[in-house]
Formats: structure tokens, C-alpha cells, sequence
């Protein structure tokens, strides 16, 4: 997600504000935006791989008492 103090510097330049942050200042907002997003993905990854870990646990389970349920049918 884009950082508002991005958007506030390109305002104040645009201004001709001597605040406007300086390149290195705006290139250390882009990268923690960058850490943060990057950390956001990492979280949705892993609740999403455990869901699918409970998913498939479910699946299996109802898999065998479905093949249960057939051998009991088949005596």
C-alpha cells in the first residue's frame, strides 16, 4: 500500500516547499513500504497453506469413512 507521506512530498514539490523529503528520505519510505507488504504477503501464504493443511485433513477423513461405509455395504 502506498504511503500518504509519498503523496505529501510530490504535493510539497510540486509547491516548491523546501519539507519535501530528500531523495534518500523517499527512497527509505518506499522500501519500508516495501518490507511491509512483503510481510503481509508472508502472513497470507502461511494462513492460506494451513487452511488447505485443515482442508485436505477434513478431506481425507471423509475419504475413509466413505471407503468404510463401502466395505460395510459390500458384506
Amino acid at each position: 500500500m502506498p504511503s500518504n507521506v509519498i503523496n505529501l512530498n510530490a504535493e510539497l514539490a510540486a509547491r516548491e516547499d523546501t519539507r519535501a523529503l530528500t531523495l534518500k528520505q523517499e527512497i527509505t519510505v518506499q522500501l519500508l513500504n516495501h518490507n511491509i507488504e512483503q510481510q503481509r504477503l508472508k502472513k497470507a501464504i502461511d494462513f492460506h497453506r494451513r487452511a488447505f493443511q485443515v482442508r485436505l485433513k477434513q478431506l481425507e477423513e471423509l475419504n475413509d469413512l466413505i471407503e468404510l461405509q463401502e466395505g460395510r455395504l459390500l458384506l
